[in-house]
């Protein structure tokens, strides 16, 4: 029997006006939580157990439930509903959003996320606002955006070369990744006073921010696109975020719909040039930094919690590092050791 069927679960359900007789469906819809869908005769939720790990302290239940809760209550179109959450089984549950995820990106459903972006910001001075924590990771000066990135590479290079093809990844970060950050890093610095990348982002230079935006994170209905997962949302700079979402690799965008969603912003938050000049810098340390996420799983923690979300283990250690190398030749070869070289 499921877990999420367990009494206990069942008991979480009715507390919340969600009774028995159940039927629950896994979705893998996430890489970081248990997700399935839990349907009776009333209709159909979404219930997310989170990962934990005593060396991962990241409030994921808290941050989505909370996050949601908030535009919840201010009525924001959508969103999943934030139904109940439960601590104790570090689980939640959401109501179900009709739809898939998009198959082929058209300009429309760029539109559609930069409003949905910008939609957020509307709520930005509401009550309750100022109390949303910090994005993941949330980059609020240069400095944090270097920090971010060399903590990265700094835990790659701790890969335990046990076997043939983490041994392989090991030589990947250390001969290929790692030179490239540094010749990346240095181009930065030479451009950048110390005094300017200590300064931090205003909170009227922040966004509230999904963190982990774009359309692996989406679902389509009738050709409107709503958007899922919270679990690393608040506020954050807004450049990082225009970054991450052309930077993503599981459901890549073209160099055309990345210009289009980074003017789509940039015009909606009335950009006096400071945000495009961020983006320009540091649009590839996020490439670099999406190439050392799809190396994630070679770090025990992060391959256990894509396995409690469900993430087949069979060859993904390959597939891992056989995505990260082409990433790296597709957006990043000008970085490489050779090219250094030539």
């Amino acid at each position: 029997m499921s877990e999420i069927l367990s009494p206990r679960f069942e008991e979480f359900y009715a507390t919340h006006g969600v009774h028995p007789p159940f039927k629950a469906e896994p979705i893998r819809a996430g890489r970081n939580s248990e997700v399935q869908r839990l349907s009776n005769r009333d209709g159909q939720w979404i219930v997310k157990h989170y990962f934990h790990h005593a060396n991962d302290q990241r409030d994921r239940l808290g941050t989505e439930f909370g996050f949601l809760q908030f535009f919840n209550q201010y009525g924001m179109a959508n969103l999943p509903r934030a139904v109940g959450m439960d601590r104790e089984l570090n689980c939640a549950l959401y109501s179900l959003l009709p739809g898939s995820r998009p198959k082929k990106m058209e300009a429309s459903h760029i539109n559609q996320a930069a409003a949905f972006i910008l939609e957020l910001q509307r709520f930005r001075k509401m009550d309750g606002a100022t109390q949303l924590p910090l994005a993941a990771d949330a980059c609020l000066s240069w400095q944090k955006h270097f920090d971010i990135l060399a903590c990265r590479v700094e835990r790659l290079l701790q890969i335990n070369p046990d076997s043939e093809l983490k041994s392989a990844a090991y030589k990947f970060v250390r001969d290929t990744l790692a030179p490239a950050w540094q010749r990346l890093l240095e181009k930065l610095l030479n451009g950048i006073a110390v005094e300017q990348r200590q300064a931090i982002l205003a909170q009227e230079e922040r966004i509230l921010s999904p963190s982990d935006f774009g359309f692996h994170n989406a679902l389509e209905f009738e050709q409107h696109i709503s958007f899922v997962d919270f679990e690393y949302a608040g506020w954050d700079d807004p450049a990082k975020l225009i970054c991450d979402f052309i930077s993503q690799p599981e459901v890549p965008i073209t160099p055309e719909q990345g210009r289009q969603f980074n003017d789509a912003i940039l015009a909606g938050l009335h950009d006096d040039g400071a945000i495009a000049h961020r983006v320009t810098q540091l649009l590839p340390l996020h490439r670099l930094k999406w190439c050392c996420i799809l190396l994630n799983e070679f770090r025990n923690e992060d391959l256990q919690r894509r396995q409690h979300a469900g993430v087949n283990g069979s060859d993904l250690l390959e597939i891992q590092l056989q995505k990260a190398r082409t990433y790296f030749d597709t957006h990043l070869i000008q970085y490489s050791w050779a090219s250094a070289q030539e």
